[in-house]
């Protein structure tokens, strides 16, 4: 029993160690196979490009350009000729400029939301009978704004007028003063002024005299002394002004008194009016003379020739009680002003009524008015400049072959105008279309209102657009000592140009080139990030491979020991049989 029990044993060992050779074996392969899988990551990592940041040199170069005193030119390429032909030209250059061309271009607007201003009204056929209606409304429109301006500019002024001193004033009567002599009781003041005349033309004149009765005459702008003839005209005086001394007069002003005698008619009225001008106007500080002058005392003080000698006005402003309210200086009275006031007043009414009534009915005639919620604006006339993009989109569609609806109410070789185009602004920019194109929009719309499904609008615009102009000509092309360009003489220009060298760097193709190396970079980056984290991943699996099989070695080692030790006892238990069977 024992026997049998030993051989079992060690059946079962043998079958254990030979179970770990096998692991072990399996263990090994797997680790070989991680072990190509180390190698090849390797390769694939020595197989990678390092990206290279670009250098600028590579995006650098010399430029020669030169100007002809309107464009800034850049030569492209140059080819030199085997020989110069017999007017010397020795290269053929490749050039270019920018330059600024006015063109028209054509857009269609999507879903445009056209709206007239019946939206329930049928619009006739005949476009043009329509145009023409509208176009003869809008001018009455502007007639009469026109009128409701000037009514009511002439209102504001002459409201705004009568509120000021200055409405009355006469800075003309009483001019080229040389003193004022004030009385000693202050009730009076007497002005000195210089005997003046003025000509057709508005030229002022001094009069001067001598002992023998002679006149010449000083204008007070050029301070030169003049004859004057029997036609009334001046011939310029080129004797002596010996003797001659400026002729003057002199004008006596009296303080107001109410209760004095024999006061200009309307003196009172004149002083109710100064006073609503200027509050600050006091009775006792007005002086007036016989003829119907008002004078203000602050005024007389500010004249040259005082007894202080501190004015410096050479003019004094006068107020006439009486005159034609016409007439420049003239006299209005309160009540006057306030009846002229009303007048205007009524017309400003009737004028705008007039106007409202016009706009009124031209919204009855079911016209274009708003584009989405941008606002149509019909052009009664062209200005220079809507001309001149109107003009310029007629002609560049019709290079285009583009037909357009600006000819049915244009012509662009008499510039005669009928009405039918509009414009809108959109982002600032202005734009033009006809009313053919809203009306045509409009009417094949659905909905309420027409509003929606509305086929493409075209619409238009004309501006300034940057083109490059590039030209090949012969040209001569001198140089210096190093080989440089210095000058240019086109084929088609007489003048020689001083070329300039430029160092240019193509900055956008630099940057283009760095964001590329950016990009390779960081692919870079991350191809070897993901080779390192897949060699760890595999170093990991290999290192618990390694574990195991340690473990798988030192259980073999164990079994082998066993083994050996039931075999010695199998070995034993057989001597042992035999010894008692065969004794």
């Amino acid at each position: 029993m024992g026997m049998a029990a030993s051989q079992a044993r060690y059946l079962a060992l043998v079958a254990r160690k030979s179970n770990c050779e096998y692991e072990g074996q399996q263990i090994n392969q797997a680790r070989l196979a991680l072990s190509n899988q180390s190698a090849n990551l390797f390769n694939q990592m020595l197989g990678l490009s390092v990206p290279v940041p670009p250098s600028t040199s590579d995006y650098t170069k010399k430029q020669y350009s030169f100007t002809d005193g309107v464009n800034n030119a850049v030569i492209e390429t140059w080819h030199q000729l085997a020989q110069p032909d017999s007017e010397g030209y020795n290269y053929v250059v490749d050039y270019y400029y920018n330059a600024e061309e006015f063109h028209g271009s054509q857009k269609k607007m999507n879903d445009p939301q056209v709206q007239f201003s019946l939206p329930n009204v049928a619009i006739s056929s005949d476009y043009s009978i329509q145009v023409a209606n509208i176009q003869a409304k809008l001018k009455e429109i502007e007639e009469l704004k026109k009128a409701h301006e000037t009514a009511k500019t002439e209102y504001s002024q002459l409201y705004n007028n009568s509120k000021k001193i200055s409405t009355y004033q006469d800075r003309d009567t009483y001019i080229d003063i040389q003193k004022y002599v004030k009385s000693e009781d202050g009730n009076t003041y007497t002005i000195t002024r210089a005997q003046t005349e003025t000509d057709d033309d508005g030229n002022v004149y001094e009069l001067w005299g001598n002992d023998s009765d002679s006149t010449i005459y000083k204008n007070i702008k050029d301070k030169k002394f003049y004859t004057k003839n029997d036609d009334g005209t001046y011939t310029a005086y080129t004797g002596s002004t010996d003797g001659y001394t400026l002729q003057t007069e002199d004008i006596t002003f009296t303080k107001y008194d109410s209760t004095a005698e024999g006061l200009p008619e309307g003196i009172a009225d004149a002083i109710n009016v100064l006073k609503e001008c200027d509050s600050s106007i006091k009775p006792e500080d007005i002086f007036y003379t016989s003829d119907g002058t008002l004078v203000l005392k602050s005024d007389i003080e500010k004249l040259v020739g005082g007894g202080e000698g501190t004015g410096t006005m050479t003019y004094l402003p006068a107020y006439h009680i009486t005159g034609d309210s016409d007439t420049e200086g003239g006299w209005r009275s309160t009540s006057s002003v306030a009846n002229e006031l009303e007048t205007l007043r009524a017309e400003q009414i009737s004028a705008q009524s007039a106007l409202d009534l016009a706009e009124a009915q031209y919204k009855l005639m079911n016209v274009p008015e708003y584009i989405g919620n941008t606002k149509l604006t019909a052009l009664t006339e062209l200005t220079e400049s809507q001309i001149s993009a109107i003009k310029q989109i007629i002609a560049d569609m019709k290079e285009q072959d583009v037909n357009t609806n600006f000819t049915n109410y244009f012509n662009p070789d008499t510039n005669e105008y009928s009405g039918g185009i509009y414009s809108f602004t959109l982002n600032g920019v202005t734009y033009y279309t006809t009313y053919d194109d809203l009306a045509e929009s409009y009417i094949n719309g659905t909905g309420i209102n027409n509003i929606d499904d509305q086929p493409k609008l075209a619409y238009y615009t004309a501006g300034y657009i940057t083109q490059k102009v590039t030209k090949q000509e012969k040209a001569i092309l001198e140089t210096d000592s190093s080989g440089r360009f210095t000058s240019i003489r086109l084929g088609d220009d007489t003048i020689k140009y001083t070329l300039n060298v430029e160092t240019i760097t193509d900055d956008a193709a630099y940057q283009d080139a760095m964001n590329q190396y950016y990009y390779d970079n960081a692919k870079y980056d991350k191809m070897v990030q993901d080779i390192n984290a897949k060699t760890s991943l595999i170093q990991q699996e290999d290192r618990t491979l390694e574990l195991r099989l340690k473990q798988l070695d030192t259980e073999q080692n164990a079994l082998s020991t066993e083994i050996d030790a039931v075999a010695k006892v199998v070995k034993d238990n057989v001597e042992k049989s035999f010894k008692t069977f065969s004794g």
